[in-house]
């Protein structure tokens, strides 16, 4: 008896799936037929500290320790759509900063 309704629920839920994303789909298409208007809205430059890590290097035959601060600079930019009243963004990698020349 549980087997039975076990199928039976599952076969309902099975049948249901594809009105559910029919329903969703056609609520898209108005929006699809425009095309997007994508302007830039906002650009943004930010240095994100990620850590640190020790290095050693050697001064008057002298080995030393010294600590390098990391950061990483990235750049966000913000676009907008006044026809669908959207927005994006897209964040972008710049560079690896370290506080101290070493290799």
């Amino acid at each position: 008896m549980r087997k039975r309704l076990v199928i039976i629920g599952l076969a309902l839920l099975l049948l249901g799936l594809p009105t559910i994303a029919l329903a969703h789909t056609e609520t898209t298409e108005d929006d699809s037929n425009k095309s997007h208007n994508w302007q830039e809205y906002s650009r943004d430059t930010n240095i994100i500290d990620t850590g640190t890590h020790e290095f050693t290097y050697w001064k008057n035959f002298m080995k030393h320790k010294r600590t390098c601060q990391i950061s990483q600079k990235v750049e966000t930019i913000v676009y907008y759509c006044d026809v669908h009243d959207h927005t994006k963004s897209e964040t972008k990698y710049l560079e690896t900063i370290h506080s101290h020349k070493h290799s």
